[in-house]
């Protein structure tokens, strides 16, 4: 999982924990979304940072950079790897079917495919879990 991953997800995770879903699936979702806050809190921390840099700003003072600018370009060229960046946060141990499942069984629950593009890769997958299959003659 990248860093750009957890920097997009944000929103999609926090949509995710206002869910209802059984006992059990919210328990391992606010586990995981504690340790989540943790290495998005790292990413913020360096975007701050890049666009402090960028924008000269002093401590304390807001910095905004405007789109299309050169300070943008520059933003974006210094906070790119960053984003690319491999972190040490695992996924959820909880399969994406699965978590589809419980939060099918409460009504009323909703989630955008976009919601759906942006948490998929934060959970494991059926393909992660599944054993190797022996083929038979």
């Amino acid at each position: 999982m990248k860093l750009g991953n957890v920097f997009a997800a944000k929103q999609a995770l926090s949509h995710l924990a206002s869910l209802r879903m059984p006992s059990k699936v919210a328990y391992r979702v606010l586990k995981f979304t504690r340790k989540f806050d943790i290495e998005f809190g790292v990413v913020e921390e360096q975007r701050v940072k890049l666009i402090r840099e960028v924008t000269d700003a002093k401590e304390g003072e807001d910095a905004k950079i405007e789109n299309g600018t050169p300070e943008m370009t520059s933003f974006f060229e210094k906070f790119a790897p960053v984003l690319d960046t491999d972190c040490e946060l695992e996924a959820c141990p909880l399969k994406f079917d699965a978590l589809m499942d419980a939060l099918d069984s409460e009504e009323g629950n909703v989630l955008s495919a976009q919601d759906l593009a942006l948490l998929e890769p934060l959970f494991e997958s059926d393909e992660e879990v599944k054993p190797d299959l022996e083929i038979v003659k």
